[in-house]
């Protein structure tokens, strides 16, 4: 852990475990960028045990507001909170490339899409095994297995979870896929949901009503193809493996996904 260092925590904060960060992350397609891991309460305590690990999408968003630039998820609270009731895991927050988020997120171009670009999604998954994921791994006392590896994200995030599942299932055993922005790639995602193997892990989708109200053939596309994603993965024999839920009030924030990010860690981490 000689290169990580600790994150600086508000003196009001209720969150019991470590927060650290490493600078510089990056490889030749990617800016670098600093890598925020969050360890739980125990990890000190009991020297010889390793734990499961949550990769977040948008990491500048996940655990601290001041450097969120739409809210913060609360995801060492939602831990800490969880770890309280015995599910404890480490969780990994890595950045966005900011005007890159689009090409970066997006297993398709779509130059009609507002930021334009896109279909570096291969590339980054790349950069998350190959090189995020051996540098967390290398650190802390991790499970690397897939059977203990949950990739998590919201909007384009949610596109690139389902494009880590499917491509990686080596890698990355579950998927929290959150308010999919799925209308950016011309039903390339739902595509992918329809033909390629099904690895054996869990998911978690959800969707918001109110995705999009300013653009509201957008804010449909939402709900709609969320749930024909869903639908997909449940015919193909998901089972109880899948978990969907459907929020007809719930915007396209923040303040949404942290509201149903304990529900989607606990099925994802226990199944529960």
């Amino acid at each position: 852990m000689s290169d990580w260092r600790p994150y600086p925590r508000r003196a009001d904060s209720t969150v019991t475990g470590e927060l650290w960060q490493l600078d510089g992350v990056g490889d030749a397609q990617h800016a670098p960028r600093p890598v925020l891991v969050w360890l739980p309460p125990s990890y000190h305590a009991d020297s010889g045990r390793r734990y499961p690990v949550v990769y977040f999408h948008d990491g500048q968003n996940v655990f601290d507001a001041a450097t969120s630039y739409s809210g913060e998820w609360g995801a060492d609270e939602t831990l800490t909170a969880l770890a309280a009731q015995g599910t404890e895991a480490i969780a990994v927050g890595i950045p966005n490339g900011g005007d890159r988020r689009f090409h970066e997120y997006s297993p398709v171009e779509n130059t009609d899409y507002p930021q334009g670009g896109g279909g570096g999604a291969d590339a980054y998954v790349a950069f998350l095994t190959g090189t995020v994921k051996p540098a967390v791994d290398a650190a802390f006392r991790t499970r690397p297995g897939p059977d203990d590896t949950v990739v998590i994200g919201s909007s384009m995030g949610g596109v690139i979870s389902l494009h880590a599942w499917l491509t990686r299932p080596g890698v990355f055993g579950y998927a929290g896929i959150m308010s999919p922005a799925f209308w950016t790639n011309r039903g390339f995602s739902l595509r992918q949901a329809q033909q390629a193997p099904l690895p054996a892990g869990r998911v978690w989708v959800d969707i918001g009503g109110q995705e999009s109200p300013e653009f509201p053939d957008r804010m449909r596309a939402y709900w709609d193809e969320a749930h024909t994603f869903a639908d997909t993965l449940s015919a193909r024999g998901l089972g109880e493996r899948l978990r969907f839920q459907a929020d007809p009030d719930a915007p396209h924030h923040e303040s949404a996904w942290a509201a149903r990010l304990p529900a989607a860690l606990r099925f994802l981490l226990t199944g529960r």
